[in-house]
């Protein structure tokens, strides 16, 4: 794996809070206001039902903003960037404002009772093929070993479920793939997933920049140098 090549092609976060935000049309106009004197842009607002609200941005950065009502009482709040187009530092950027906007809207959450966060990279492989490198290179296997299969492989990879740790200041799961990339095999796919399962102390703010940091270093840090068999 090129580990000079990492191209983020995905980010999102997510909390579930408590209180729920109360969703009606009016509320609706009001998020897009604070969201637009906030500085985010968007392109249309949906209301697909009475417990979601749906904000896109389709470019040149895109971004989805969700709003959601979860029974029987809590809220979510998710930012995604569904696809190539922005940087990590601007992603994290625009997550604080959208935070900022939420809590003009609605009163800010008083507790987060859970949170997770996901990147995705693409990554060059320096094999012709990603699942080749992967198997014979990372795992030490033949490639012939494949053939009891029956059938040509033309790709898979690997997945990793890490749970807390006892020593995590906040305990923290990770999931982890890397897998050859189908629609291009001379990439990698990795997809890290962090999940703060435990609630939170009331009162705490939202905050995605320490969170979205956290997942950019255990991957720069740590899945880089497993993906590169040290």
């Amino acid at each position: 794996m090129n580990t000079e090549t990492r191209e983020t092609v995905y980010m999102g976060i997510n909390f579930v809070f408590t209180p729920r935000p109360i969703l009606s049309k009016q509320s609706q106009v009001r998020f897009q206001g604070a969201l637009l004197e906030a500085g985010i842009e968007f392109t249309k607002g949906e209301f697909p039902n009475e417990n979601e609200m749906l904000i896109i941005r389709d470019g040149p950065s895109p971004l989805h903003i969700r709003v959601a009502v979860m029974q029987p009482a809590f809220g979510q709040l998710m930012v995604i960037m569904p696809s190539a187009g922005s940087t990590i530092e601007m992603f994290v950027k625009e997550t604080e404002a959208v935070i900022m906007a939420y809590g003009q809207t609605w009163p800010p959450p008083k507790q987060v009772l859970n949170s997770d966060a996901t990147f995705r990279d693409l990554f060059e492989a320096t094999q012709d093929h990603a699942f080749q490198e992967l198997w014979e290179k990372r795992l030490g296997q033949q490639q012939e070993t494949l053939n009891i299969l029956g059938r040509k492989v033309l790709g898979g990879g690997l997945r990793l479920v890490m749970p807390p740790q006892p020593d995590d200041p906040v305990p923290t799961q990770i999931e982890l793939k890397i897998e050859s990339f189908l629609q291009d095999s001379h990439k990698f796919f990795v997809e890290t997933s962090f999940t703060w399962p435990q609630p939170m102390q009331p009162g705490i703010d939202l905050d995605p920049k320490v969170k979205l940091k956290q997942l950019d270093e255990y991957i720069e840090n740590n899945v880089l140098n497993f993906a590169l068999g040290g």
